[in-house]
């Protein structure tokens, strides 16, 4: 009841005690003391009266709105266990699916995986329209009911679906960007990138896809994408009779992955025949703290023949000798790291060399152990100057060429794909 309405009340319970009082006053005989007191007294009955029926009424409706809000917290927890069944019960079917397709699907065409399936797709597709409209009317029924602010769908979906979507759908490509001789500027090698498109066809950069493949165990696949399309450009170059090598970014957990890493030295034991064309590339602190089982790895690729590069070189202050042993053949430095610490701070590598060594001679006391430097990152002349200074045999950067990718007719059927090479699920493909 509104508050207007209560003092209207209380105004006419004060009329009528007052009426009371002189009607007592000049009807009953009573003194005005006596009748005044007679009114107070009705006045303060049905006050007291007017109070405890109000106050029973706003506690039935508390109590009322309490057990309205009981009701729909339970409707809501009942519904996200529906919905997180529902949920549970569609990755189960996509792990499924992903199971069948790595075993059902010809190696040749695993790279159109998607497609192999075209019903247990439909189902998928039913079953996500399902549950999107079952989603958006239980949400649409809670902020109607409580003011439930929606969810957006992208919101819903985070870096690794979206990884893990282009990896299925094959929304992979190969970028190269060349790395030149110096000073001729001629290209000599290219280094292959994976990068990744979303559904809209937006490439996902690596900093987005990196940290999130790494997350969900992904990185190793992503390696096997890279290296089975760096061989099909490789056999195509060699068909033309251009020998050209192309460095292929192999990471850590590929080469920790025991069981992804027996599949894989399959593969390059099929294509041990380019080994003078494919260099594998490790960051120097993989290298520099590799465990047994990753130096177990690096060695059986050797033995095959195959090369290995070192990058991201935080530190001059290399050892050439180890490097020399792990089967290290190039090391890619940047420019400013040549800059800061070989020409400028005088860091030099460690070798068996005691004597002092000038800033012009490190790259020969490199390929004293069969060691060849790449100076990357190169963006001005200015730059390529320095690195001139320094004798550097081999540069990389935007100046020589920016990452490009290659051409879907160039990536055709030239190289068997091995078995379960896009879908890799951990503990689960024989």
């Amino acid at each position: 009841m509104p508050i207007f309405t209560h003092v209207l009340l209380y105004i006419g319970y004060a009329m009528i005690s007052l009426a009371v009082g002189v009607a007592l006053n000049q009807i009953g005989g009573q003194d005005a003391g006596s009748a005044f007191m007679g009114g107070l007294s009705l006045f303060t009955a049905c006050a007291v009266t007017h109070a405890g029926i109000a106050a029973s009424a706003a506690a039935g409706r508390i109590g009322g709105a309490e057990k309205r809000i009981k009701n729909d917290v339970e409707r809501v927890r009942r519904s996200q266990t529906e919905m997180n069944s529902d949920l549970q019960a569609m990755q189960t079917r996509m792990d499924d699916l992903e199971t069948q397709i790595a075993f059902s699907v010809p190696p040749q065409r695993q790279l159109e995986a998607p497609q192999a399936a075209p019903m247990e797709l439909k189902l998928i597709d039913q079953i996500v329209d399902k549950l999107g409209a079952a989603m958006d009317a239980r949400i649409h029924t809670f902020q109607s009911a409580g003011n439930i602010t929606p969810i957006s769908p992208d919101a819903a979906r985070g870096p690794m679906d979206l990884v893990r979507d282009a990896l299925l759908e094959n929304r992979v490509e190969l970028h190269l960007q060349p790395i030149v001789q110096l000073p001729q500027r001629k290209t000599a090698y290219y280094e292959g990138f994976t990068r990744l498109k979303d559904a809209t066809g937006r490439l996902i950069l690596p900093q987005e896809f990196i940290p999130a493949a790494e997350q969900a165990g992904l990185m190793s696949t992503i390696d096997n994408v890279l290296t089975f399309r760096c061989v099909q450009i490789v056999r195509k170059l060699m068909k033309q009779d251009r020998r050209i090598g192309i460095f292929c970014n192999l990471s850590p957990a590929a080469l920790g992955d025991e069981h992804f890493f027996a599949q894989f030295i399959d593969f390059m034991r099929e294509n041990r025949d380019l080994s003078g064309s494919l260099i594998f590339e490790i960051p120097q602190s993989a290298h520099e703290n590799r465990t047994s089982v990753e130096a177990r790895a690096m060695a059986k690729l050797i033995d095959l023949g195959f090369r290995f590069s070192i990058d991201k070189v935080a530190s001059a202050d290399i050892d050439l000798p180890d490097l020399e042993r792990s089967g290290v053949r190039y090391v890619k430095i940047p420019a400013r790291v040549l800059t800061e610490q070989i020409l400028q701070g005088g860091v030099r590598p460690k070798s068996a060399i005691t004597r002092d060594l000038a800033a012009a001679d490190v790259a020969a006391v490199f390929q004293r152990y069969g060691i060849d430097v790449i100076a990357e990152r190169i963006e001005s002349e200015d730059t390529v100057l320095d690195v001139l200074d320094l004798d550097i045999p081999y540069g990389q950067g935007h100046l020589f060429g920016a990452p490009r990718a290659i051409k879907e007719s160039l990536l055709e059927e030239s190289a068997q794909q091995p078995r379960d090479f896009l879908l890799k699920q951990s503990g689960r493909v024989a």
